[in-house]
């Protein structure tokens, strides 16, 4: 026998199940064995992405010489097993188990939110079980535990643990753990205090009957609600879900375990952030401004309005200018950026993402050349070292952290994590360092530079180093390394000598490394460092359709996919912000975005739009840029209309209409077909379909769009003639010695959370760790305390431009030097002044620093 045939041979096994013979792979259970082959086998607390519980006993089937049944979610397959999976003496075995939960389980089926969906009641009706054999003396109901957003009924609880253990191995926090023994056994929060957690709400969405709730009794049942599958719309990964719906209302968000790239996980946004679609606040018809107020109009007169003035300002090349959304779908975006080159003549358009970092948005291509700009969630979990740079993951995307975490637990993968402040991960990374927020693009630089030497030292393990790259990296490294302290240094060394062993590393670029002044260089040599590594490259978009909007050429001088503009009448040579302040732009069009609260410095853009002669605004809210405007008009939320997003990894997802619009609004595509069929142009779209179906004909990245899977980006960077090495850029000096850094908390982030209720109740959760009796924490480092005078709880005066606030002084070892962590609510201004014991002490706000390159 061959060792090829021997190995093969070790690694199946071959077995009996109900007769028939079967081959499996070694390891698997007797329950994935069973499930593998089409054998049905019931189970309650078994779930597939946790371990196996192994607490009800009703997935046990007979073993052929065991005396007793064996529970197949736990048992192992061997060669030669006979297994039974169904026969009436494992029916009653089934029913005893059942019978034994249901002694003190209350029968409040006709008022329990799982109704209808809940697996004990489905067993205790597949198994025929109609009485109780049993009975208990003196059992009394306990009260609901109210946590939140999240309920606990110890009455119901079985017991099955799927909570608590979803919670530690795929949430990574351990809110939740078992009390008690035996019979007063009961689930409870880790410090027996209130849910001190994120309320993703995965305990509740596994719970395989109404013991955790998420506190929609009584509003609905589950055969009352119409279920939409869609796509979430708050943040880049794209999460499959259901939106349920009763009455034409949402009524709560559900997903399917193991399905889409979610694997059936949401998140506290994902799950209890939809309220802002049927909120009171949303705008119902167009507004056209009156003086200093508004006054509703209909759409025909609204439209009419807007054509004639643009079609007055248009006489001027290029005076019109756009700005379109990360949040509108890829359908919206395309008709967005084909009226104002087809219609405007102009190619005065961008997005905030592309504005705030063109290297990241529709630059990236050019910027990491041949490295694939996205990379899939399969093959993310396929990654040996993980290396985070300017993320903290779990706060800022639970749902990638749950992948990674599935990586690490499931065959042994290690993190690195790099940010501006010691990140908390679970499991425990094997490397956690922190760099000074002001020497972000110099620790990069640093590190690249350690690999590069390894390389030199023990071969390559990527594509081999040009010899040219290689001398000008050596001075640009040796130059990064005297900015950092020898600490710093030495830990950079080894997690050089971590990727060499490890190999195969994917680097994941979070938000501060994307809203970083000096973003474009990071970016690059983070995409160098992944080139001469042999590893992969995620940058974890913020929002729904951040990658789309870039796809779909809402970019100035770029066309959909990427195609480069070649009239020289509609290429831009300046951003939108600074069009308007010098008057090569009269007009301004913003779609579905709230720049005021989003540009990197409010009172340069609200001079700019005070500059325009003319503002439409088209968005869901009134918000401060919508109250600048001219005439705004109602936009369809996501959840209100057809369409597609394209998520971080590229995957082309169909969004789908769950709910009828609110009042008069309108999705943006229609809007922008509406309007250019008011100045003479039919673009002949009657409904989303059609949108989809142009992109796919004229958009080769999007020619299989229709069929969804992931755009072939790989094709963009086929292309021979790119330089396959970008020079280490060089590097420049952050402004000032401090830095205020307002924590980015996954609950703050976005848009919608003003508008979600329960949301908000979050936020004040998040904000209150950052204060006591009004006055807000701010986190700073002992070296600085040191250095500037401030001791623990000073009172220290933050100032912009607009307003001032106070906060009290924290000295926190886990935060770097040369930077100040404040609560999320500091205004979007460069220079931020803070007096600390009478002294003004000139510090940089990040936020305002976003935008690199003096852009808006």
């Amino acid at each position: 026998m061959s060792q090829d045939t021997a190995t093969e041979q070790k690694a199946t096994v071959s077995l009996s199940i109900n007769g028939r013979a079967v081959e499996v792979p070694r390891g698997a259970t007797l329950l994935k064995a069973a499930r593998m082959n089409g054998f049905k086998i019931p189970t309650l607390c078994y779930l597939d992405k946790i371990h196996s519980i192994g607490s009800c006993r009703v997935c046990s089937v007979e073993v052929e010489g065991v005396a007793s049944p064996v529970m197949s979610c736990v048992t192992p397959v061997s060669d030669g097993m006979v297994v039974t999976t169904d026969n009436e003496r494992i029916k009653e075995y089934r029913r005893n188990m059942i019978q034994f939960i249901l002694v003190n389980h209350p029968l409040d089926c006709p008022v329990c939110e799982r109704s209808g969906e809940c697996q004990l009641q489905n067993l205790t009706y597949e198994l025929g079980i109609t009485k109780h054999p049993w009975e208990t003396e003196g059992h009394k109901k306990v009260p609901v535990v109210d946590w939140g957003l999240i309920r606990y009924d110890r009455n119901l609880c079985i017991m099955c643990e799927r909570c608590i253990d979803i919670c530690r191995e795929v949430q990574g926090l351990a809110a939740l753990k078992i009390d008690g023994t035996g019979y007063y056994s009961k689930v409870n929060t880790v410090t027996g205090e209130k849910l001190d957690c994120d309320f993703c709400g995965q305990c509740w969405s596994v719970c395989p009957v109404g013991a955790i709730s998420s506190g929609i009794t009584f509003s609905a049942r589950s055969w009352e609600m119409e279920k939409t599958e869609t796509i979430c719309y708050h943040c880049g990964v794209g999460c499959s879900f259901h939106v349920n719906t009763k009455q034409g209302k949402i009524v709560r968000i559900t997903s399917r375990d193991t399905v889409g790239a979610n694997r059936g996980n949401l998140c506290s946004r994902g799950r209890f952030g939809f309220e802002f679609v049927q909120s009171q606040d949303r705008l119902t018809a167009p507004l056209i401004r009156k003086g200093h107020g508004f006054e509703t109009t209909d759409w025909d007169t609204a439209l009419g309005y807007i054509a004639d003035k643009l079609k007055q300002l248009a006489g001027q090349h290029g005076a019109v200018a756009g700005i379109g959304s990360e949040r509108a779908t890829n359908e919206d975006n395309y008709a967005f950026q084909k009226f104002f080159r087809e219609v405007l003549g102009s190619g005065n358009i961008d997005n905030l993402a592309n504005m705030a970092a063109p290297a990241t948005g529709a630059g990236i291509f050019e910027a990491i050349s041949d490295i694939p700009a996205t990379c899939s969630f399969d093959e993310l979990k396929q990654g040996n070292l993980f290396v985070f740079i300017g993320l903290d993951g779990s706060n800022e995307n639970p749902v990638v952290s749950n992948h990674l975490r599935e990586a690490i637990v499931g065959h042994g993968a290690e993190a690195a994590l790099l940010y501006s402040k010691e990140a908390f991960f679970f499991p425990a990374p094997k490397m956690n360092l922190m760099y000074g927020y002001a020497t972000m693009h110099h620790t990069v630089l640093a590190l690249l530079g350690r690999v590069a030497k390894d390389v030199k030292a023990n071969g390559s393990m990527g594509s081999d180093i040009p010899q040219s790259f290689a001398q000008t990296l050596e001075l640009a490294a040796q130059n990064a390394e005297t900015m950092l302290d020898a600490a710093l240094n030495a830990q950079l060394g080894e997690l050089a000598g971590l990727i060499r062993k490890k190999k195969d590393p994917v680097f994941i670029v979070g938000q501060e490394a994307q809203r970083h002044p000096q973003a474009a260089a990071i970016v690059q040599n983070i995409a160098n460092l992944a080139r001469a590594t042999g590893g992969r490259l995620m940058v974890l978009r913020e929002y729904c359709n951040t990658l789309g909007v870039n796809d779909m050429g809402v970019t100035p001088n770029v066309l959909p996919g990427y195609a480069k503009e070649t009239r020289p009448e509609l290429k831009s040579h300046k951003n939108v912000c600074d069009q308007l302040h010098s008057h090569d732009a009269k007009a301004l069009i913003i779609a579905d975005e709230d720049v005021l609260r989003r540009s990197a410095d409010f009172l340069k853009f609200r001079d700019a739009m005070d500059k325009a002669e003319f503002t439409v605004v088209i968005d869901h809210f009134y918000t401060p840029t919508a109250m600048a405007a001219d005439v705004i008009l109602p936009s369809c939320t996501a959840a209100e209309k057809d369409g597609t997003f394209t998520n971080i990894e590229g995957r082309i997802q169909r969004v789908r209409r769950a709910v009828a619009p609110v009042g008069q609004s309108r999705p943006l595509w229609q809007i922008m077909a509406d309007l250019a069929k008011k100045m003479g142009t039919d673009f002949g779209y009657k409904n989303a379909v059609n949108v989809s179906m142009e992109i796919a004909t004229k958009v080769p990245l999007y020619r299989d769009m229709l069929k969804g899977g992931l755009a072939p980006y790989k094709e963009l960077l086929a292309d021979a003639s790119r330089m396959k090495w970008v020079d280490p850029v060089p590097m420049k000096e952050t402004p000032g010695a401090m830095t205020v850094l307002p924590e980015h908390s996954l609950f703050v982030m976005g848009l919608y959370t003003d508008y979600c209720p329960s949301l908000r109740t979050l936020v004040g959760k998040h904000f209150a760790d950052f204060h006591v009796e009004g006055k807000p924490y701010v986190d700073i480092s002992p070296k600085d305390a040191e250095l500037l005078g401030v001791g623990e709880e000073d009172t220290l005066l933050f100032k912009t431009p607009r307003k001032e606030w106070k906060g009290r002084a924290r000295i926190n070892a886990q935060v770097a030097s040369g930077s100040i962590r404040i609560p999320d609510e500091m205004d979007q201004f460069p220079k931020v002044t803070m007096v600390a014991g009478g002294k003004e002490i000139p510090c940089y706000n990040s936020r305002g620093l976003e935008s690199g390159e003096g852009k808006c």
